[in-house]
């Protein structure tokens, strides 16, 4: 498993690139709100809120306002 803290900056593109990988994701919101787009679904997310989700499915983390901090563990078997 590996953990990454990632500053989220507003994505002003009309069409955001939504990505696609083996493995899993835990994604915690340190700070600020966020978007993850996962599949044909759409989570909100606030400061404290927890996703898992799995990594095969396409997904995309954006935030609409200032800027957010998010704690992402990925895992991707071997």
């Amino acid at each position: 498993m590996e953990p990454f803290i990632v500053d989220i900056t507003p994505d002003h593109t009309d069409r955001p690139v939504k990505s696609t990988h083996e493995g899993e994701e835990f994604i915690y919101v340190m700070e600020g709100s966020v978007t993850v787009h996962y599949g044909s679904d759409v989570f909100e997310l606030e400061q404290g809120d927890s996703i898992y989700i799995d990594s095969i499915v396409k997904h995309l983390v954006t935030t609409k306002k200032d800027k957010a901090r998010i704690l992402a563990l990925v895992y991707v078997p071997v």
